[in-house]
């Protein structure tokens, strides 16, 4: 076995793991893949509880069945990416048939008596557009992975359907109606064009192309519009792009999501609300997994750092942050200083399987990207890896003087040489190497340490006047847990950042601290907003005043 050191030789290992996986990504995984697929979880994903809003019974309903095709597709999709073995109970080619078997003379899903005419669409047929789109891009995930015909034929079938009433249901007049509608507005639409792409692409039928084509144009300014559909139109947008290679489709995204990074709908957490303009003050898995993609797939598109440093940061905090240890994602509420979850509010609906889909990306596209004849490791999240013939091991292997440790081994490798690319706030070589079977490489980071406020980037240096504001990590937000510094009165803490040390869990640092309340300098440790999830999402305090020296108050 051969050891080669990335920049330094680790000699020794000052750290130990206590409640953070060994292995993140595939905890992460694993977690809501067993909240899918337990029998006794509650709600169990049982095949009458996935039914449910396609063979509708409104004297016993399941909330959102009026959703036609939402939960159901959505668990199609992320069970279709998974391994037989892992499906545990549910037959997915029996649930993908008896869905199929609810399918309407007309192609839709739900309730038939909706008629799509300019006089009466309202909320209502939105919310089953909405469901039937995400049960679209299940049947069509479904097939890619199966070549069922029977399952595209019902897709076919269901594109029709929505090609049937698109000219009328994007109307100016139709958009201006259903302002304010939420999550029964227009995006319910527009997302439609994921799906539509994902029919041209196995169909080659450009009447799909040209329906995702005119969809998006119906898509209106942010406003307070719902951010889950919002952004999922956009993903349809690049994937649009991919198929007709029309680079108006990319500009059109790109100027769209700059601009959304420029504005305060883009949040200190790494992500978005659930509503944009202000509208709210909670977050949502979907949208969470939806931004994560959004800006990766722009990564991979334009190779724009940028976009990969919003990805990486959207992904460690906003969507690992969201992720309960139930293995659902859902909602979670913030406040001008922290973050809470007091009543969990999973959102079995949607987010679980929407939040596990980003994951299932995450790890088949944005790990390891292949460009030019290199390999890009550009993901420093602990996981083990296998495919494409590709398979190693990355752990995190310690802390010591302002430096994180990772140690990968490789188990399998083919002939291209590996780039590690370590995020932009790092400062690290990238290292060309050509690995082979049985090879450990230690990659040493030196995260860097930086002060943000409210309402401005992060500041230069660490300034020396007292200043309220967060910290980042690298590309980790940080916040502290701890029921001594969170307790009444913490809006008073002062911290100081000189003497920062490294604590016991991974990526974390002691800091000293004053607390608001009492006299005394006291340690507190600052955690990775995304390790919530192990310690069962408490109120998490992100902004508070710091210096570099603490100045004794007096209790208000």
């Amino acid at each position: 076995m051969r050891l080669i050191t990335l920049l330094v030789l680790l000699s020794t290992l000052c750290w130990a793991q206590t409640a953070v996986p060994a292995y993140e990504l595939d905890h992460r995984i694993a977690l809501s893949v067993a909240r899918l697929t337990d029998p006794d979880a509650r709600p169990a994903f049982t095949e009458e509880f996935l039914l449910a809003d396609v063979a509708l019974n409104p004297d016993d309903p399941r909330r959102f069945y009026n959703f036609s095709g939402d939960l159901s597709g959505r668990y199609i999709e992320v069970m279709s990416l998974l391994p037989e073995a892992e499906r545990a109970t549910i037959k997915l080619d029996e649930l993908v048939a008896k869905v199929t078997a609810e399918q309407q003379e007309d192609g839709r899903f739900g309730d038939s008596s909706l008629h799509y005419t300019a006089a009466e669409i309202g909320g209502e047929h939105m919310a089953l557009l909405w469901g039937n789109g995400r049960l679209l891009v299940g049947l069509m995930t479904y097939y890619e992975q199966t070549g069922n015909q029977a399952a595209l034929s019902s897709a076919r079938r269901l594109g029709d359907f929505f090609i049937g009433l698109a000219a009328q249901s994007r109307s100016p007049e139709i958009a201006e109606r259903l302002k304010g509608f939420g999550a029964k507005g227009i995006i319910c639409f527009t997302q439609y064009i994921e799906g539509l792409a994902m029919l041209a692409r196995s169909t080659k039928d450009s009447k799909y192309i040209q329906a995702a084509k005119d969809a998006y144009t119906a898509l209106p300014e942010r406003g307070e519009v719902h951010t889950h559909g919002y952004l999922t139109t956009l993903r349809g947008v690049l994937m649009l792009h991919e198929l007709t290679g029309d680079p108006n489709h990319l500009d059109y995204v790109r100027s769209t999501f700059d601009e959304l990074l420029a504005s305060k709908d883009y949040t200190r957490h790494g992500a978005v609300y659930e509503y944009f303009g202000g509208h709210g003050d909670r977050d949502e898995g979907c949208s969470s997994a939806d931004f994560v993609r959004l800006a990766f797939h722009l990564y991979r598109l334009t190779d724009t750092e940028s976009y990969l440093t919003v990805a990486r940061a959207g992904l460690l905090n906003a969507l690992f942050y969201n992720q309960y240890a139930s293995g659902d994602f859902g909602h979670h509420f913030f406040t001008e200083g922290g973050m809470s979850a007091s009543n969990p509010r999973r959102a079995w609906w949607c987010c679980t399987m929407h939040g596990l889909r980003a994951l299932l990306a995450v790890r088949q596209d944005e790990v390891l990207v292949a460009k030019a004849g290199t390999t890009t490791l550009q993901l420093l999240v602990t996981q083990t890896y296998d495919q494409d013939g590709k398979a190693f091991r990355l752990e995190h292997a310690g802390e010591d003087d302002g430096t994180t440790h990772y140690r990968m081994t490789v188990t399998r490798w083919d002939d291209t040489p590996l780039l590690i690319a370590a995020p932009e706030e790092t400062r690290i070589a990238k290292v060309n190497f050509n690995p082979v079977a049985g090879d450990v490489l230690d990659i040493l980071v030196e995260y860097r340490v930086r002060f943000h406020t409210g309402d401005r980037g992060p500041a230069e240096h660490l300034p020396e006047a007292a200043a309220t504001g967060y910290l980042t990590y690298g590309p980790y937000l940080m916040g502290f847990n701890e029921d001594h510094f969170v307790a009444e009165p913490d809006w008073g803490n002062q911290v100081s950042w000189t003497g920062l040390t490294a604590g016991e869990l991974p990526l974390s640092l002691v800091v000293d601290y004053r607390h608001g309340g009492y006299p005394g300098i006291h340690p507190a440790t600052l955690v990775p907003i995304g390790y919530q999830t192990y310690f069962g999402h408490p109120y998490l305090k992100v902004s508070t005043e710091f210096a570099a020296s603490i100045v004794p108050k007096s209790p208000d």
